[in-house]
């Protein structure tokens, strides 16, 4: 294997801390016990064209973009720090025969590596040589230097240079320059209202939208690829009937699945956002992309719900511009509350526009896409008549949630992507909801269509829940999960826990234990010991008791004993 390098020069040297959304996805980087499945992989077509002109179309893009060209420094605050000159090392790979497959086997052992981003730019770059001439550029990014949307954007950068075409002069913001466009008070007020709003939505969203108790410790997902021709007929079928967009369309097709077999009354969805909603950030080249949370109640007809999507996308966009701390601090206030643990489980991602804002017409086939090895090219979908679709497995990737949807393509045909837990659904289950999601369209295109009778367009049976399950607080729980984790947080302390009709919670969560205790302090062991159970809650109320009664199931005898009664919060639950 050979190497070489591409030195990059002329630009001014600039340091500054981080704006919402870059820090944001910073903090991820370092904390995720696993950064790399923060690394994006890209690779991209090169016309044949020699080694040191493939160099010069890199200096280009190094030059035009500080995020590549930016290393960081984490004390009290973070910081990044823009390079004005430098160098980055290329590594020329031959291919073995397969130059496609070498180009993705290559770029998936880039994306495997840790970046330091203290003390290396955010980037590695390979050649892959077909009898040493230049045919694919494998493209290996840190998540901190770009996010999806930025992705477009340089596939459209790409193929204007690998086609022999300047690159149009591009005023965009900087990363740096984005932190002063935070600075001023619209944006300031557009954060504040940010806050405000996550803060109402996260007091009544139930904490998962998939309360099946977890079957494991990793996050290796299983694809399904769902793709048709046939199927943009019918969404444009119903978004004549219904005036909403293709994106709303396909986002509530897949919430009355979700809901249909979780057996849900709402759907929230976390919503990947770019957040280029301001005319100068269209062509933003760095990582801004945040959380929109989308939370829908399930109505009587798709038709509504199509309307529901639609009416909750508009605030839920515009409350994905914050900072980050701002919205932690109101999760961990909530979540104490409350009582429960945000499971962000259900993640939606709409990259079926990105490429509008790229320079070019770049390709919008894919071999293959995030957040796998982006491979643009190839053939549009020819459709199985039996299905009107086509359905492939995919092999797993380590995806942290349980149910991610990448939506790729609205044009010509649909191209989703259908990441799933195994322990929500297995691989068969998968493959139906593809065939249900396809037949929900087809079917919807003809006339509006009552959600209850989804049962006859897939055979994916709702989830049974039998004795034992409470609906708490607009949470399914299961009474036996939440003893299980109040037990692991009291050990052998004598305790009972009971769930009681209520009438603003459903269900009421009692804990009653032998002192001597404070429930503040058991309330905070419960709320650690919480994440990673879907089906449980914390208790809303402690009763501390002197002794444990003869009878340690009968709650009443508990009750007889007791000296001491909270709800552990700063307020009554």
């Amino acid at each position: 294997m050979t190497r070489f390098q591409v030195r990059f020069t002329g630009k001014t040297a600039r340091s500054g801390p981080l704006a919402f959304g870059h820090a944001n996805i910073v903090r991820a980087i370092t904390l995720d016990d696993d950064p790399t499945r923060l690394n994006l992989a890209m690779v991209f077509d090169v016309p044949g064209a020699p080694v040191d002109q493939v160099a010069a179309w890199l200096r280009v893009l190094l030059e035009r973009h500080e995020s590549l060209r930016t290393k960081y420094s984490f004390g009290d605050r973070t910081l990044q720090h823009v390079l004005a000159e430098g160098e980055v090392e290329v590594e020329v790979v031959e291919s073995d025969g397969d130059v496609l497959r070498t180009a993705e086997s290559t770029a998936r052992a880039l994306r495997s590596r840790v970046f330091d981003l203290t003390a290396e730019l955010p980037l590695r770059l390979a050649v892959v040589t077909e009898n040493d001439v230049p045919r694919r550029l494998v493209w290996v990014v840190s998540h901190a230097a770009m996010d999806v949307a930025t992705c477009e954007l340089l596939l459209g950068e790409w193929t204007e240079l690998a086609a022999g075409h300047e690159l149009p002069v591009d005023d965009s913001p900087q990363p740096l320059d984005v932190v002063e466009l935070e600075k001023t008070p619209a944006v300031q007020r557009l954060g504040q209202a940010a806050t405000r709003y996550w803060e109402s939505k996260l007091r009544t969203v139930p904490q998962a939208m998939f309360p099946v108790p977890a079957t494991g410790t990793g996050f290796l997902r299983p694809g399904l690829r769902v793709r048709s021709r046939a199927a943009m007929g019918h969404i444009a079928a119903i978004a004549e009937r219904t005036s909403a967009s293709p994106s709303a369309i396909a986002l509530a097709a897949l919430n009355a699945l979700i809901a249909h077999w979780t057996a849900q009354s709402s759907c929230v969805t976390t919503s990947l956002s770019g957040n280029r909603v301001l005319k100068q950030l269209r062509r933003f080249f760095g990582s801004m992309a945040q959380d929109a949370l989308l939370p829908v109640t399930i109505p009587e007809t798709f038709d509504e719900l199509v309307h529901a999507v639609r009416a909750a996308s508009v605030p839920a966009y515009r409350h994905s511009w914050f900072e980050a701390d701002a919205i932690w601090e109101v999760i961990t206030r909530v979540t104490h509350e409350r009582g429960f643990s945000f499971a962000r489980d259900l993640v939606f991602n709409d990259m079926s526009a990105l490429g509008d804002a790229a320079v070019g017409e770049p390709p919008r086939a894919a071999y293959g896409r995030l957040p796998s090895v982006w491979l643009p090219g190839g053939p549009d979908v020819e459709d199985d008549p039996e299905i009107g679709g086509t359905l492939e497995l995919l092999p797993q990737e380590d995806i942290p949630t349980r149910f991610f949807g990448c939506l790729y393509r609205l044009d010509t045909e649909l191209d989703l992507t259908l990441w799933v837990d195994p322990g929500c659904l297995d691989t068969s289950e998968v493959t139906e909801f593809g065939r249900g999601l396809l037949a929900l369209l087809r079917a919807a295109a003809e006339a509006d269509l009552p959600v209850k009778e989804l049962h006859s367009l897939t055979t994916l049976a709702p989830i049974e829940r039998g004795e034992g399950w409470y609906l708490s607080d607009s949470c399914w729980v299961e009474l036996d999960a939440v003893r299980e984790l109040v037990s692991d947080v009291l050990g052998d302390r004598p305790h009972l826990v009971t769930a009681e009709p209520d009438d603003v919670l459903g269900h009421r969560l009692v804990c009653h234990l032998t002192g001597p205790a404070t429930a503040a302090d058991l309330h905070a062991r419960v709320l650690a010991a919480l994440p990673g159970r879907p089906t449980a809650l914390a208790p809303h109320h402690y009763v501390i008791c002197a002794e444990p009664p003869a009878d340690p199931l009968d709650p009443v005898a508990w009750t007889a004993t007791a000296i001491d009664s909270s709800s552990g919060r700063e307020l009554p639950v």
